[in-house]
């Protein structure tokens, strides 16, 4: 029995649709909310000398801090795969939800560690210190560095 090139192109693409609707539809109710925080960071700080587990530490207070957006995180974990490794951050524009999001995730997370306590140094080694919460610990300013 052979089967014809068009019917097994067919399948296939079958297949793969419904494969996605699945993935899509599992993410859009059970998706955690961490895993595009992650995503985002593993694409845009990822090439610094960090600690991959602090990026789910990070992650799981961002989640905590920003808590009104848990459900709109949760939504947005459907492209967390794909936002490891292409982000659409070049064409949205400059006001967009999702590159505010981009910029406020990675903005706080070099916040939150010795990043800028370096001399904002790429080739040294990133530690995570604790969540940056300008309003919880007033006294820590990472741009003021030794005195």
């Amino acid at each position: 029995m052979t089967i014809a090139r068009r019917k097994f192109l067919g399948l296939g693409v079958s297949l793969a649709a419904g494969a996605t609707a699945l993935y899509t539809a599992y993410k859009w109710r059970w998706g955690e909310p961490t895993e595009v925080i992650v995503a985002i960071l593993h694409r845009r700080v990822g090439d610094l000398r960090v600690d991959a587990a602090s990026f789910d530490r990070f992650a799981t207070e961002y989640v905590d801090y920003r808590k009104d957006y848990r459900r709109q995180l949760s939504v947005l974990s459907i492209v967390s795969l794909p936002f490891q490794y292409v982000t659409p951050y070049g064409w949205i524009e400059q006001g967009g939800a999702l590159r505010r999001l981009e910029d406020n995730v990675v903005s706080l997370y070099l916040l939150s560690t010795d990043f800028f306590l370096g001399g904002a140094d790429e080739s040294r080694p990133v530690s995570y210190l604790s969540f940056y919460d300008p309003y919880a610990s007033v006294c820590r300013n990472p741009f003021m560095g030794p005195a």
